[in-house]
């Protein structure tokens, strides 16, 4: 009977590290693919052929699905442009031009990577909907509180932090491959409360 729970015990122990490495794997993946852009990263990885499978599981539990590359390159910031973590105690503005794909859009996350709940029920800006200057630049206001114009929210102020997800939908063959070298929108923090 000893040599049972024994055996028992090596087997959970056993199953107890694979499922934590898994787990580990999965919410810290290899940093060989991450490519940074200011305050954006992208993983190269994702949408494409040689995706492994830690990487599907990643995009499974963070992102529901990801496209291929040829349809769809992701960004994601965590900080704004100077390094701070984003943060909904802070106004924001996203400072761009457009990006070299057919259409893109910028959306705030909450730190799970979902929506972030508001009572406006906006959740992100686009080609198609941004109110443009002259010169076809943009600036986005990211806060908790609602602006006119180009707005995002960023939930309440409690919300803590979140996370910025730019999406390039059929992106234009600089994005992949030099999309470090491509021009993204810097995001700026104007005051925190």
């Amino acid at each position: 009977m000893k040599l049972f729970w024994k055996y028992l015990a090596v087997i959970l122990i056993a199953v107890i590290l694979g499922v934590g490495s898994f787990a580990l794997t999965i919410r810290f993946p290899h940093k060989v693919t991450i490519v940074s852009n200011g305050a954006w990263e992208t993983d190269l990885s994702v949408g494409s052929p040689q995706t492994n499978m830690y990487m599907r599981a990643r995009v499974a539990l963070l992102g529901l699905f990801a496209l291929n590359k040829s349809e769809a390159v992701y960004f994601l910031a965590r900080k704004d442009s100077k390094g701070d973590p984003l943060n909904s105690r802070c106004n924001y503005r996203i400072e761009g031009k457009d990006m070299p794909a057919r259409w893109w859009s910028i959306t705030a996350l909450g730190g799970n990577y979902f929506l972030i709940p508001n009572e406006a029920n906006r959740y992100s800006c686009n080609w198609a909907n941004i109110l443009r200057n002259p010169d076809n630049s943009y600036v986005i206001k990211m806060s908790a509180k609602r602006q006119e114009g180009n707005w995002i929210s960023t939930g309440t102020k409690d919300q803590g932090q979140f996370n910025l997800n730019l999406r390039l939908y059929k992106p234009y063959p600089v994005v992949l491959g030099k999309p470090e070298s491509i021009e993204l929108p810097r995001i700026i923090k104007e005051v925190c409360q």
